[in-house]
Protein backbone atom coordinates (compact mmCIF):
# COMPACT_ATOMS: atom_id res chain seq x y z
CA UNK A 1 0.00 0.00 0.00
CA UNK A 2 1.15 3.13 -0.19
CA UNK A 3 0.18 6.65 0.60
CA UNK A 4 0.37 10.56 1.87
CA UNK A 5 1.35 10.86 5.51
CA UNK A 6 0.68 14.00 6.71
CA UNK A 7 2.29 15.03 10.22
CA UNK A 8 2.00 18.17 12.44
CA UNK A 9 3.65 18.14 15.82
CA UNK A 10 5.59 21.33 17.85
CA UNK A 11 4.54 23.39 15.14
CA UNK A 12 5.80 22.13 12.15
CA UNK A 13 4.07 19.79 9.36
CA UNK A 14 6.07 17.14 7.79
CA UNK A 15 4.29 15.15 4.33
CA UNK A 16 5.52 12.85 2.18
CA UNK A 17 4.57 9.34 0.12
CA UNK A 18 4.81 6.30 2.60
CA UNK A 19 5.12 2.79 1.39
CA UNK A 20 4.17 -0.48 3.93
CA UNK A 21 4.35 -3.84 3.36
CA UNK A 22 4.96 -7.15 5.35
CA UNK A 23 5.46 -5.01 8.33
CA UNK A 24 8.06 -2.50 6.53
CA UNK A 25 7.89 0.59 6.09
CA UNK A 26 9.53 3.52 4.04
CA UNK A 27 8.80 7.62 4.38
CA UNK A 28 9.73 10.07 1.56
CA UNK A 29 9.71 13.32 3.09
CA UNK A 30 11.15 16.70 2.78
CA UNK A 31 12.67 18.21 5.88
CA UNK A 32 14.27 21.97 6.16
CA UNK A 33 14.59 21.57 2.46
CA UNK A 34 16.47 18.32 2.27
CA UNK A 35 15.21 15.06 1.15
CA UNK A 36 15.17 12.21 3.75
CA UNK A 37 13.92 8.61 3.39
CA UNK A 38 12.90 6.55 6.26
CA UNK A 39 13.11 3.09 6.10
CA UNK A 40 11.69 0.84 9.16
CA UNK A 41 11.98 -3.00 8.80
CA UNK A 42 10.06 -3.71 12.24
CA UNK A 43 10.49 -7.53 12.07
CA UNK A 44 13.84 -7.27 12.34
CA UNK A 45 13.60 -3.95 14.36
CA UNK A 46 16.40 -2.05 12.10
CA UNK A 47 15.57 1.46 10.99
CA UNK A 48 17.60 4.03 8.65
CA UNK A 49 17.77 7.40 7.68
CA UNK A 50 18.66 7.96 4.12
CA UNK A 51 19.57 10.79 2.31
CA UNK A 52 19.48 10.51 -0.86
CA UNK A 53 20.97 14.44 -2.01
CA UNK A 54 24.27 12.92 0.17
CA UNK A 55 24.01 9.10 -0.78
CA UNK A 56 24.47 8.96 3.05
CA UNK A 57 22.61 6.74 5.55
CA UNK A 58 22.52 6.10 9.20
CA UNK A 59 21.50 3.14 10.90
CA UNK A 60 19.35 3.65 14.34
CA UNK A 61 21.09 1.10 16.70
CA UNK A 62 19.27 -1.53 18.71
CA UNK A 63 18.88 0.32 22.05
CA UNK A 64 17.37 3.65 20.56
CA UNK A 65 15.60 1.61 17.97
CA UNK A 66 13.60 -0.51 21.06
CA UNK A 67 13.46 3.04 22.91
CA UNK A 68 11.33 4.33 19.75
CA UNK A 69 9.34 0.96 19.54
CA UNK A 70 10.60 -0.41 16.27
CA UNK A 71 10.68 -4.10 17.43
CA UNK A 72 7.03 -3.71 19.60
CA UNK A 73 5.38 -1.51 17.09
CA UNK A 74 2.61 -4.11 16.55
CA UNK A 75 2.11 -5.74 19.78
CA UNK A 76 0.80 -5.15 23.60
CA UNK A 77 -0.91 -1.30 22.89
CA UNK A 78 -3.75 -1.63 25.55
CA UNK A 79 -6.78 0.30 23.59
CA UNK A 80 -10.14 1.19 24.51
CA UNK A 81 -12.68 1.18 21.45
CA UNK A 82 -14.80 4.51 21.11
CA UNK A 83 -17.00 4.64 18.29
CA UNK A 84 -16.60 4.16 14.42
CA UNK A 85 -16.24 7.29 11.90
CA UNK A 86 -15.01 7.61 7.83
CA UNK A 87 -12.02 8.96 7.69
CA UNK A 88 -10.66 10.33 3.80
CA UNK A 89 -13.29 7.50 3.03
CA UNK A 90 -11.90 5.04 4.85
CA UNK A 91 -14.58 3.23 7.17
CA UNK A 92 -12.74 2.82 10.95
CA UNK A 93 -13.04 2.60 14.18
CA UNK A 94 -11.94 5.05 17.18
CA UNK A 95 -9.80 4.22 19.26
CA UNK A 96 -8.20 5.77 22.81
CA UNK A 97 -4.89 4.90 24.19
CA UNK A 98 -4.85 6.14 27.57
CA UNK A 99 -1.55 7.79 28.86
CA UNK A 100 0.97 6.38 30.47
CA UNK A 101 4.46 5.83 31.44
CA UNK A 102 5.30 3.10 28.45
CA UNK A 103 3.51 5.68 26.07
CA UNK A 104 5.60 8.78 27.25
CA UNK A 105 2.19 10.24 29.08
CA UNK A 106 0.45 10.36 25.90
CA UNK A 107 -3.22 10.31 25.63
CA UNK A 108 -4.09 9.35 22.12
CA UNK A 109 -7.01 8.80 19.62
CA UNK A 110 -5.96 6.22 16.31
CA UNK A 111 -8.63 5.49 13.58
CA UNK A 112 -8.02 2.05 11.90
CA UNK A 113 -9.21 0.68 8.86
CA UNK A 114 -10.51 -3.27 9.24
CA UNK A 115 -7.20 -3.98 7.94
CA UNK A 116 -5.24 -2.01 10.43
CA UNK A 117 -4.19 0.58 8.64
CA UNK A 118 -3.85 3.96 11.15
CA UNK A 119 -5.23 6.81 8.97
CA UNK A 120 -5.50 9.15 11.60
CA UNK A 121 -3.89 9.88 15.05
CA UNK A 122 -4.20 12.42 17.30
CA UNK A 123 -2.87 13.57 20.51
CA UNK A 124 -1.16 15.00 23.45
CA UNK A 125 1.88 14.94 24.82
CA UNK A 126 4.23 16.70 27.29
CA UNK A 127 5.32 18.39 24.28
CA UNK A 128 2.03 19.45 23.23
CA UNK A 129 -0.59 18.37 20.43
CA UNK A 130 0.21 16.39 17.77
CA UNK A 131 -2.05 14.74 14.67
CA UNK A 132 -1.48 11.96 11.34
CA UNK A 133 -3.38 11.80 8.60
CA UNK A 134 -3.07 9.51 5.53
CA UNK A 135 -4.60 10.42 1.93
CA UNK A 136 -4.76 8.93 -1.13
CA UNK A 137 -4.76 5.50 0.73
CA UNK A 138 -4.00 2.88 -2.44
CA UNK A 139 -3.91 -0.73 -1.13
CA UNK A 140 -1.36 -3.14 -3.59
CA UNK A 141 1.89 -4.98 -3.53
CA UNK A 142 4.74 -2.87 -3.10
CA UNK A 143 8.47 -3.58 -4.82
CA UNK A 144 10.94 -5.22 -2.31
CA UNK A 145 13.45 -2.74 -2.96
CA UNK A 146 11.74 0.27 -1.47
CA UNK A 147 12.47 -1.44 2.05
CA UNK A 148 16.37 -1.22 1.67
CA UNK A 149 19.00 0.91 1.16
CA UNK A 150 19.88 1.48 -2.52
CA UNK A 151 22.96 -0.72 -3.37
CA UNK A 152 26.39 0.63 -2.80
CA UNK A 153 25.26 2.99 0.68
CA UNK A 154 26.57 1.74 3.47
CA UNK A 155 24.90 3.42 6.93
CA UNK A 156 26.52 4.85 9.89
CA UNK A 157 25.51 4.09 13.08
CA UNK A 158 23.52 7.06 14.44
CA UNK A 159 24.96 8.38 17.65
CA UNK A 160 23.22 7.58 20.86
CA UNK A 161 20.62 10.39 21.45
CA UNK A 162 20.58 12.08 17.95
CA UNK A 163 17.27 10.29 17.39
CA UNK A 164 15.94 12.40 20.35
CA UNK A 165 17.91 15.68 18.70
CA UNK A 166 16.08 14.87 15.74
CA UNK A 167 12.73 14.49 17.30
CA UNK A 168 12.73 17.76 19.39
CA UNK A 169 14.29 20.03 16.73
CA UNK A 170 17.23 20.10 18.73
CA UNK A 171 19.85 19.42 15.67
CA UNK A 172 23.52 21.02 16.70
CA UNK A 173 24.30 23.81 14.14
CA UNK A 174 20.80 23.64 13.19
CA UNK A 175 18.92 26.98 12.78
CA UNK A 176 15.86 26.74 15.50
Amino acid sequence: MFQTRIVNAGGNEISGKVYAQDQNERWEMTVQGMRQISILQHKSGRAYLYMPDMNMAMSVNTADAAKYGVSEIFTGIEAEEAGTDVVNGEQTKRYRIAANEQNRNTETMVWLTDDGIPVKVEGSSPQGPFSMTLEDLKRGPQDASLFRLPDGVTPMTMPAGLPDMIQSGRMPGMPQ
